[in-house]
């Protein structure tokens, strides 16, 4: 039994080969080689309380590293942090999560397996009992994507991501390195069956080879770049490939009865239409789907390009009506129109990104078709059928068209006779010339005139034999000369003409100017970045002020769905936790409220 020995018996100087033989030396390296980032590690001392974080300028050596996991370190465990790539990532659950079971975390695990990785390998991290879930892979990955593609896989399928329920590492969020994570093959650590997720085999029963051997075998299990490709493409495209990892209900019996009225109501023919389905279990009444999930998108990503307004206000309004079960999206329908204006009013502020000239110059009609999306109905509410609009082509169109198309092909057939009867081959710039017609419309008929051109050219390129008859001396390459010539003589003048120094004074300054107007922008960029940042932490700090006890459950509902809007447009890791808290909390306000017989019910804000 390889236990963590007690501060006065640990010896004050570490022997590696004491614990990690010559012959192990390959295998110690390639552990050592998966944590890549030393600086501001962090460290738990075995008398403290919690974790601190060392000086920025201290390095973690490849001797700490190897104390932890031999479990002979005198006087902390430790922890590092992620750099700029890794080739591991952790999924953090504790001991009190409400994912701490086996039930979720199958869920979990079937996420990640569905997405195209490799099964995640479950650990103990420590003897508090929290889990560790580390997913290996063959090459450095970036840590910002890895952990962005993460985020968006599990928040998709119901996880919410936060401290102490479900952490995902890296968190390295722009130039914050975020917060470290525990070291394996430490004190407490553990292996989880990954069939019955009851633990497997105790660290402190095995030596620090054995230990470092299996956990080195867990992580030749590893995903390649491709597979993090295939990944990253599944997350982007998730609407597209619903139908592979979500367990469709059972479809209706079959029955040999042949109704004389149709029963069933057809569902509009839709791209999106399992995935909603999946979604809601069932496609509720009224719902258009196409509408229903460009809001979706809408209200995660914001506008994405000029002339999008209009349509995110109505769809934004369409998917606010329903809510969004699979990101606990609460429905403002019946009865919450003005809630509703309130939250669209606000989605437009937060993700417009600067695409909207009418937002941009603070004109009031950008919000004029507010209203009219927040008053929306289902026509099977209001008894109206929606006017379905069938574009027809006027019979005088259709008529021109064939009209030019006729009078076309008879001018090319005339010119085609006229060029034929000058006995030589001739080029289609001559037939469009005799035809008068555009090349578009030339090629357009090429039935009648493609043969005889061929014909007469007789497969020869016109170009075949021209440079055959041009002499040596010129066909050559610029600056060059025949054999029989001498090499030309070197310029005896020093001086520069001054036509080519006014050249290259002229490209000189084109590259400058090219190169001032880069800096320009990446500074504009910069400078707009930090604006939209400052303009986010105003507006989050002026809405976490709100009194929400006395509030009506519509408002509550409707304060939850403007937070989760900025929630997704987080500028850093601390703001994401800090909007996360407050949902949690407007959450519970409205658990509460749901419970309550009476509820003060206020104007809305």
């Amino acid at each position: 039994m390889q236990a963590r020995l007690p501060s006065s018996s640990v010896p004050t100087r570490f022997a590696r080969h004491d614990y990690f033989p010559q012959w192990f030396t390959e295998a110690a390296a390639e552990y050592l080689a998966l944590f890549k980032h030393r600086y501001g590690y962090i460290r738990k001392p075995f008398n403290g309380n919690g974790w601190v974080s060392a000086p920025e300028k201290w390095r973690l050596t490849d001797t700490e590293i190897l104390k932890a996991a031999a479990c002979v370190h005198p006087h902390s465990y430790l922890g590092a942090r992620f750099g700029k790539s890794t080739r591991f990532a952790v999924l953090d659950i504790d001991a009190q999560s409400k994912y701490h079971s086996k039930r979720e975390l199958r869920r979990l695990i079937d996420a990640v397996v569905d997405a195209g990785l490799m099964p995640p390998s479950i650990y103990r991290s420590s003897h508090s009992g929290g889990w560790h879930l580390y997913l290996f892979f063959d090459e450095p990955i970036s840590s910002v994507e890895l952990r962005r593609e993460l985020f968006n896989l599990l928040s998709f399928h119901g996880f919410k991501i936060g401290k102490g329920q479900l952490e995902i590492f890296p968190n390295t969020n722009g130039d914050s390195l975020g917060l470290g994570c525990r070291l394996p093959l430490q004190d407490g650590f553990a292996w989880i069956n990954p069939k019955t997720f009851e633990m497997d085999e105790d660290r402190e029963c095995l030596s620090p080879v054995e230990a470092m051997s299996k956990f080195l075998q867990d992580a030749q299990d590893s995903n390649s770049y491709q597979d993090f490709r295939s990944f990253k493409d599944y997350v982007q495209n998730l609407e597209e490939r619903k139908d592979a990892v979500i367990v469709r209900t059972t479809t209706a019996p079959v029955s040999n009865v042949v109704p004389i009225r149709n029963t069933r109501q057809p569902g509009a023919p839709g791209e999106h239409r399992a995935f909603v389905k999946a979604v809601f279990h069932r496609l509720p009444p009224g719902i258009i789907v196409d509408n229903w999930y460009k809001g979706r998108l809408y209200h995660l990503n914001g506008l994405t390009g000029p002339s999008q307004r209009a349509e995110a206000i109505e769809c934004v309004g369409h998917y606010l009506f329903y809510g969004d079960p699979s990101r606990d999206l609460p429905a403002l329908g019946y009865g919450y129109e003005q809630e509703r204006e309130w939250a669209i009013t606000e989605f437009l502020e937060a993700h417009h990104n600067g695409q909207s000239h009418e937002i941009n110059r603070g004109l009031a009609d950008a919000y004029a078709q507010v209203g009219r999306a927040a008053n929306w109905v289902p026509p099977c509410r209001n008894g109206k059928e929606p006017v379905k609009y069938a574009p027809e082509r006027p019979i005088a169109w259709v008529r021109a068209n064939a009209n030019r198309k006729s009078n076309a092909r008879k001018r090319i057939a005339e010119a085609l006779e006229g060029l034929k009867k000058r006995g030589r081959s001739f080029t289609t710039v001559e037939l469009q010339e005799a035809a008068g017609c555009a090349r578009k419309t030339l090629y357009g008929h090429q039935d009648l005139w493609r043969a005889e051109y061929e014909r007469l050219l007789g497969y020869q390129d016109l170009a075949d034999g021209f440079f055959a008859t041009c002499l040596h001396e010129y066909n050559c390459v610029e600056g060059g000369g025949s054999q029989k010539t001498s090499p030309p003589s070197a310029s005896s003048s020093p001086d520069m003409p001054p036509g080519r120094l006014a050249a290259r004074r002229l490209v000189y300054e084109m590259t400058m100017r090219a190169e001032r107007s880069k800096n320009r922008a990446v500074k504009e960029a910069v400078e707009s970045r930090e604006a939209s940042e400052k303009a986010w932490r105003e507006k989050v700090t002026r809405l976490s002020e709100m009194e929400l006890s006395g509030q009506s459950i519509a408002q509550l509902k409707a304060f939850l769905t403007v937070l989760m809007a900025y929630l997704s447009i987080s500028p850093d890791y601390d703001c994401q936790v800090f909007v996360q808290g407050l949902i949690a909390g407007v959450r519970k306000h409205i658990a509460w409220a749901e419970e309550q017989p009476f509820v003060i019910v206020r104007p809305p804000p």
